[in-house]
């Protein structure tokens, strides 16, 4: 095909894209965020530390979902101009982007450390690990952190040319490396530490399987203890899929940025500028994945979800069982006089 011949396949590839995709992923992420506040809000969860960080990240994923990705469906995929006929959209737009990426990626962070802290072998780190008051106090002040740092958007964003953009000058080339560094580049490089901490831990809880012998021990203790390192395990992969969805969603986008800054005043051919229009659309669609993933991750990784959430949904009765959720183990037992809720870190 000559270069200066793009076919209309491709010219409309991004249109297509950002309908079917986009909307598979809205429609997903939605379902999956409310599936998320409906479990962390419920009474068994709601006074954990690490269910606190966890509801709040899923309250900001949906409002971001429905405040970033809907606004794109509609502009890039149904050609709508919200954004580039209302400045107040496109300043609200552009800031929520960069405002609820942060607070997902810090409630995550928080949640991950929080477990890493109760699972620490020093009894003095261990203390701090489940405050619940702290992470009231921690949630409350990151979210006015992020907003002081952010704040910029809301006024040196408008619609420009009939593009919603920074303005030109110094501040259009800050904010293109602010996102690369800040949105990208410090979620990147703190969950991978994270991810190698939450590592070594598992690795642990693997060694005192091996090291403690099961003829030791009654069959009670025994009993327990294998629970309670089956949870360590499972979350332990919640934890690792959580990261490694994070890093579909920030690795590409980083590249996408980087290679944009790059070669944006190199000349390109028509096919070139289409070909790279298309990439373009599906790594930004597909860094919507971090927002929309985290329900389905649980699913996959915590056995006893589904029944927490069918319980919450009410139809599910109460019954005997053990399960865990994001950093916290439930036991319910039922005699004749009373029903009594059991919680194990």
């Amino acid at each position: 095909m000559d270069s200066n011949n793009v076919s209309n396949g491709l010219l409309i590839a991004p249109v297509q894209l950002n309908i079917y995709l986009g909307l598979f992923i809205y429609i997903t992420g939605v379902i999956g965020s409310i599936g998320n506040i409906i479990i962390y809000k419920s009474r068994s969860l709601r006074n954990r530390a690490c269910s606190i960080y966890l509801f709040w990240g899923s309250l900001v994923d949906l409002i971001y979902l429905n405040s970033v990705l809907l606004t794109r469906l509609l502009q890039k995929g149904f050609k709508i101009p919200i954004m580039t006929r209302y400045d107040v959209i496109c300043k609200i737009r552009q800031f929520a982007s960069n405002y609820g990426n942060q607070l997902t990626f810090t409630f995550l962070a928080l949640a991950t450390l929080d477990r890493l802290l109760l699972a620490h072998q020093s009894p003095t780190l261990r203390r701090w690990g489940n405050r619940v008051l702290l992470a009231n106090k921690l949630v409350v002040a990151f979210s006015l952190i992020w907003l002081a740092i952010l704040c910029h958007r809301l006024i040196w964003y408008d619609t420009i040319n009939g593009q919603c953009a920074g303005q030109a000058g110094f501040y259009a080339y800050f904010d293109n490396i602010f996102n690369a560094v800040v949105t990208c580049l410090l979620p990147m490089v703190t969950l991978t530490v994270l991810g190698i901490l939450i590592g070594r831990s598992v690795r642990r809880v693997v060694q005192r399987r091996r090291v403690v012998p099961t003829a030791t021990v009654n069959e009670s203790a025994h009993s327990d203890q294998s629970a309670i390192q089956k949870i360590d395990t499972q979350l332990t992969i919640m934890l690792f899929l959580d990261i490694f969805v994070s890093m579909i969603s920030f690795l590409p986008y980083a590249a996408q940025l980087i290679y944009a800054n790059i070669t944006g005043t190199w000349p390109k051919s028509p096919s070139q500028v289409a070909w790279e229009n298309v990439v373009s659309e599906i790594i930004n669609l597909l860094s919507y994945i971090f927002f929309s993933g985290p329900f389905y991750v649980s699913i996959i990784s915590l056995s006893g979800f589904r029944h927490q959430l069918l319980r919450a949904l009410g139809l599910k009765k109460q019954q005997t069982t053990t399960y865990t959720q994001r950093g916290v183990t439930m036991g319910t037992t039922q005699n004749n006089t009373n029903n009594q809720t059991r919680f194990t870190t």
